[in-house]
């Protein structure tokens, strides 16, 4: 059966519709205005809460990384103007000090294997805004010392795709977990190992704040595809507070960013029964399941 938009005109003429007096056409018009008008209203006030919670988010994750949790420790200029003041304590340095950072192999596409037989490749595609996804994967036969080695991923690395980082979403960093292994590192991917001074997790929050994308994006304005280098992240300034502080921060992000992330599930549910509710009323109104003459 044909769709409407492989309908031409002359088959359209003879679609039969139920057409109802102009009076009664009118009666469903104003009903349709007022009520639809009524459901679009929620939604937009659904559609603000999002965008505050998204806004709640990232000032969350800005604020603990840069202030702590302590809201008395004393502080010290940071000497960065865009950092201000951080707890006295913490150590103000280049992300570089403390971890390695490497892009991915150059596999050839010819080689690629997409019947499942090899090893998982990670390429851009499977960066995603927090996980890695593998809904497009192809994958690459090892042998023997093939030198590959080094690219293959561990649970607990830090993966950042290098063109396009940043999405409407956010920046496209995400941790390696168990269900992603084994799996190695195309090009155009870097993988990000920390010390043991640095927290994967906490490095992660960082670079999923704002001043990471102020970091990088003056080089990457005006780029037909934004690319960020190994360089440019080594050379990221954080600020760093000892790891058991490090892992109390990461513990009160996970409690206070699981909360924000409910609240916005419950949102968008509430938006998309919304627009269910908005169809349906239509259709219903427009076909004469419902008697809106009265309503009217």
């Amino acid at each position: 059966m044909a769709d409407l938009w492989s309908t031409n005109f002359s088959e359209m003429k003879n679609i039969s519709l139920a057409v109802p007096p102009m009076v009664e056409q009118r009666v469903i018009a104003t009903f349709l205005d007022r009520e639809t008008a009524k459901i679009d209203a929620l939604i937009a006030e659904q559609e603000k809460l999002l965008a505050l919670l998204a806004e709640k988010r990232q000032a969350t994750i800005s604020h603990a990384v840069t202030r702590g949790l302590n809201p008395n420790a004393p502080m010290k200029d940071s000497g960065i103007p865009w950092l201000g003041e951080v707890p006295a304590h913490w150590r103000v340095t280049k992300c570089g000090r403390f971890l390695s950072v490497l892009s991915g192999y150059a596999f050839p596409s010819a080689g690629f294997d997409h019947n499942g037989n090899g090893t998982k490749l990670l390429r851009g595609v499977n960066v995603s805004v927090g996980s890695l996804r593998w809904d497009d994967v192809v994958y690459w036969e090892r042998s023997t010392d093939d030198g590959l080695d080094e690219y293959e991923l561990q649970v607990g690395d830090l993966v950042i795709g290098m063109d396009r980082p940043l999405i409407a979403a956010g920046m496209r960093v995400a941790k390696v977990k168990e269900e992603d292994v084994p799996c190695l590192l195309l090009q155009r991917v870097a993988l990000l190992r920390t010390s043991s001074e640095l927290n994967s997790d906490f490095l992660m929050h960082w670079l999923s704040t704002p001043m990471f994308v102020a970091h990088f994006s003056p080089e990457t304005t005006g780029v037909s595809v934004p690319h960020i280098s190994p360089d440019q992240i080594a050379s990221f300034v954080i600020a760093l507070p000892p790891n058991d502080e490090q892992r109390k921060i990461i513990e009160f992000l996970d409690e206070e960013l699981g909360r924000l992330t409910r609240l916005c599930w419950q949102s968008e549910q509430a938006v998309q029964l919304l627009k269910e509710r908005r169809s349906a009323l239509i259709s219903a109104a427009v076909t004469g399941k419902i008697d809106v003459r009265h309503a009217a």
